[in-house]
């Protein structure tokens, strides 16, 4: 595991680890992989961009590792261990509503996931393929079902395809956030956070029945 990498020391280390991939992610979000540099997210996570290249090597497994703590990060922050998978697999609407949310709050605390995602998307290359087969293929197992059993209960609406529709709830939890920059722009300094409730009702609102 790459962000496993200097998690094996103090604790400093691992909050340092932690710094540096946030802030990684942060750039490589907003700049891309080619126009991002290690002396950028070095600065932003206030380190030597030295102590970066020793324990990470190139700027391509800096990217790797950083997308791994994403995809970990959200996996512990979308926890299922309160029994909301089982729930979901049979089709219940409260389940679907308190997973809606949830992944609302995440989008709107991590608007970079969305992004960095939609940049390897673009650029369609090898780190795509990388993250596709480490990480959004298995992701895309457990969520399809999901899908298909709300929509076999009635709670979502009935599509031929989950995936479809998966991507379309995907899009109406994230874009608010991803292009929160937009929002700003058009309506001036907005506090993201007193939206997420008011989002989460909407998509509530507009995709369950």
């Amino acid at each position: 595991m790459l962000v496993q990498t200097i998690s094996t020391g103090t604790a400093d280390d691992k909050v340092q680890r932690d710094a540096v991939l946030t802030a990684a992610l942060t750039i490589f979000s907003l700049e891309g992989f080619a126009g991002a540099s290690v002396r950028q997210i070095a600065s932003l996570a206030n380190c030597n961009h030295a102590m970066i290249r020793y324990y990470f090597g190139t700027k391509d497994a800096l990217w790797k590792a950083a997308v791994e703590y994403l995809f970990e990060r959200e996996k512990n922050e979308m926890s299922m261990s309160d029994g909301l998978s089982d729930a979901l697999l049979r089709g219940e609407r409260s389940a679907a509503e308190t997973w809606i949310r949830r992944y609302v709050a995440y989008c709107r605390r991590h608007p970079e996931h969305a992004r960095i995602m939609v940049q390897a998307s673009i650029r369609n290359d090898e780190k795509l393929a990388w993250a596709a087969d480490e990480f959004i293929r298995r992701k895309h197992g457990q969520v399809l079902p999901y899908i298909e059993a709300l929509m076999k209960t009635g709670v979502l609406p009935a599509c031929q395809s989950a995936l479809n529709l998966g991507y379309i709830l995907v899009a109406a939890c994230q874009t608010m956030f991803m292009l929160a920059p937009e929002i700003e722009q058009l309506y001036g300094p907005e506090d993201l956070q007193k939206h997420e409730d008011r989002h989460a009702d909407a998509v509530v609102a507009t995709l369950l029945r």
